[in-house]
């Protein structure tokens, strides 16, 4: 076990990090410190681990006098990076309902997404700013997901809607625009049209209905996006 306190983490990949898992040390007490590091790494450098964090979880299940409530926010907003694939929910079945009421916070910002609550996540995410900084890149995952699921909801959308759902200012909106491939309306550029692929006319209609969808709602929607992004 003495090479597993060795190991310079910082200098290690995530395949070798999964043949370290794989070599017969992945119920070690001493390979929780290296995953530890692992994931400081992957949310300081906005890289993703699924499998060593779910690892580092099940450690944690084997030696739970060592589980560390700052990783396991840092593994549920990792897994909060990755909308709207379901990691979050795989991560939720390894944490003991002891930690639920601590990591509250935390999950109050997944369901927020999950219910398409944006404006509600900024404002909760506002109010964890010392947590939500030790993930770089956070934001742009978070808005790459509202994205989606924008497209999915709207054919088209005002400029001012888009901006608040997105928390975005106005001058940086043209930016997420290209990323997403979207068009400004040539009848109104503050209409900015994010789905024509359902349509057989082009003509931009002002986005109707309300800005959140029921539960049954989203979560078709959310289904329906997971399976495109596999």
């Amino acid at each position: 076990l003495a090479p597993l306190r060795a190991l310079d983490i910082s200098k290690m990949s995530s395949p070798e990090i999964q043949h370290l898992l794989r070599g017969g040390g992945g119920y070690s007490r001493d390979l929780v410190e290296i995953l530890e590091k692992h994931l400081t790494k992957q949310l300081a450098e906005d890289t993703f681990d699924p499998e060593a964090n779910l690892a580092l979880l099940k450690l944690y299940l084997l030696h739970p006098s060592i589980t560390s409530l700052e990783a396991l926010e840092g593994i549920l907003l990792k897994a909060i990076m990755a909308f709207p694939a379901t990691h979050f929910s795989l991560c939720m079945f390894q944490i003991p309902q002891k930690y639920h009421s601590e990591l509250k916070p935390v999950i109050g910002l997944a369901l927020s997404l999950e219910m398409a609550r944006f404006k509600t996540f900024w404002k909760e995410s506002e109010s964890l700013k010392a947590l939500m900084s030790k993930a770089k890149g956070w934001q742009e995952k978070v808005r790459d997901f509202i994205s989606g699921v924008v497209s999915n909801m709207y054919r088209s959308i005002q400029s001012e809607q888009l901006c608040e759902l997105l928390k975005l200012d106005s001058n940086e909106l043209d930016t997420r625009i290209k990323k997403q491939g979207w068009t400004r309306s040539k009848e109104d550029k503050d209409v900015i049209v994010v789905n024509t692929a359902s349509f057989e006319s082009t003509r931009v209609e002002a986005a109707q209905g309300p800005t959140h969808m029921t539960l049954e709602q989203y979560k078709a929607l959310f289904h329906a996006a997971s399976a495109f992004g596999a």
